[in-house]
């Protein structure tokens, strides 16, 4: 997984816990808080409805003590009469006071004002009757209960207004409300869609990268039964060559010598010119054999690079190269290659020489120039020619030489980069880091 795609996924998972996380919370707080003002709201309400109840209740009872007080005979009840409509005025005018408290924000200041004036001159009426005698009450009695329920029906009727007042002050809030659970319910389903689809996105990347990692995999276990299979193949190859060149090269010269030596036991002590020139060819072919040995034994791992090093091993691969192919080979070493380990020194060997056989067999290059750069922490490798160039992908997928030059220089931690046009020559570019041996 790459870290920019690793790190998309990261967020997106992230910011689908986090939306998560918003709706609950929100969801918990806006169920809280809806009740919260819709308790006080109804506290509000009952509230103003207690105030009224008691101001209309108050009122009734006054007008009763009144009313009693002129049907009563006795004078000796007045003093209580007076000081019961006092406390009932009290009473009523901390009502108005608390009930303009509660109601000044949703009824006009004239009403209030109004109301109040209202229950003042009704107060206000009902002192007289106190101070009247027998006769007067018995003479005024009718006309004064008449005019005192007449007031006090005005009063009920603008406690009736506020009281509608206050039960539209309710529904007003009940309204905000819905209206204020309206709005959250669209912001959740918004939030919600926005959860879903990013959900949906990360799922479906998800499930993209899993398939795509599921198709790499696949092909990675193809190509590595490809490249067994190659594998197999070449060193059956190897072998075949290999017992080739023993029993053409290898194999005749033994049997030469062994006619020579035949010869030389027939000759006994006869012609001693004759004897000397069977031991000359006897000679010449045991040499011959040795040589072919040894070029075998070099070809597949020359001593010198045991025993001198990378450098001299890659001028005498390069040497190899020029004899068997014409083409002249350069190489250029910027600087001291002490200091390789052993697998660094063998798979530079290997770079160069299997880049060399492929421009022997396909490059029909002119001239070859190899170049190794000692550097502070790691070591660059450039085997350059002039040839007609190649199609880097489909040689790689081809043959199992590049497989095996990009495997050496991976497991060593390094990068091996090939650079190719047709028509314009090949470039192998091996850089591997320096390590101490």
């Amino acid at each position: 997984m790459s870290p920019r795609f690793g790190f998309a996924l990261i967020a997106g998972f992230g910011s689908m816990m986090v939306l998560t996380a918003i709706l609950g919370f929100s969801q918990i707080r806006r169920t809280s808080q809806s009740q919260t003002e819709l308790m006080a709201a109804q506290e509000a309400y009952a509230g103003t409805e207690a105030l009224l109840s008691q101001m209309r209740a108050d009122l009734y009872s006054i007008n009763i003590d009144v009313r009693d007080y002129l049907l009563d005979r006795n004078a000796a009840n007045a003093a209580e009469l007076k000081q019961q409509v006092v406390s009932s005025r009290e009473r009523i005018l901390n009502t108005l006071f608390q009930l303009e408290k509660r109601l000044g924000h949703s009824v006009d200041a004239d009403t209030l004002a109004k109301l109040r004036d209202q229950v003042e001159d009704y107060i206000a009426v009902l002192r007289p009757p106190l101070e009247w005698s027998l006769d007067v009450k018995n003479a005024l009695a009718g006309s004064y209960t008449r005019n005192l329920l007449k007031q006090r029906h005005q009063i009920t009727q603008l406690a009736a207004r506020l009281q509608t007042i206050n039960t539209g002050n309710l529904r007003q809030a009940e309204d905000r409300l819905e209206e204020s659970q309206r709005e959250f319910r669209y912001w959740l389903r918004r939030l919600t869609y926005s959860i879903l689809f990013l959900s949906a996105l990360v799922a479906a990347l998800s499930v993209w990268w899993i398939v795509r990692l599921e198709r790499r995999a696949r092909n990675a276990e193809r190509a590595l039964r490809n490249l067994s299979q190659k594998l197999v193949r070449a060193q059956e190859e190897e072998r075949k060559a290999l017992s080739l060149e023993l029993h053409d090269q290898v194999g005749q010269m033994l049997t030469a010598l062994r006619v020579e030596i035949s010869n030389l036991g027939r000759i006994g002590n006869g012609d001693a010119e004759k004897f000397q020139t069977h031991v000359r060819q006897a000679k010449d072919v045991a040499e011959g054999a040795m040589k072919t040995v040894r070029d075998l034994a070099m070809g597949l791992r020359p001593s010198m690079l045991d025993d001198l090093g990378l450098g001299p091993a890659i001028g005498w691969q390069a040497r190899e190269f020029s004899r068997v192919s014409g083409v002249p080979a350069n190489v250029q070493i910027d600087g001291a290659l002490d200091g390789l380990t052993e697998p660094q020194k063998t798979s530079l060997f290997r770079v160069v020489q299997e880049a060399l056989t492929n421009i022997t067999r396909h490059a029909s290059a002119s001239e070859v120039n190899i170049r190794i750069k000692p550097e502070k922490d790691r070591v660059r490798l450039s085997v350059k020619d002039n040839g007609k160039g190649m199609d880097v992908a489909a040689t790689r997928r081809r043959g199992l030489g590049m497989l095996g030059m990009e495997e050496r220089i991976r497991e060593l931690g390094g990068d091996l980069q090939i650079e190719s046009e047709p028509g314009r020559g090949t470039e192998v570019q091996a850089t591997i880091p320096r390590k101490s041996a």
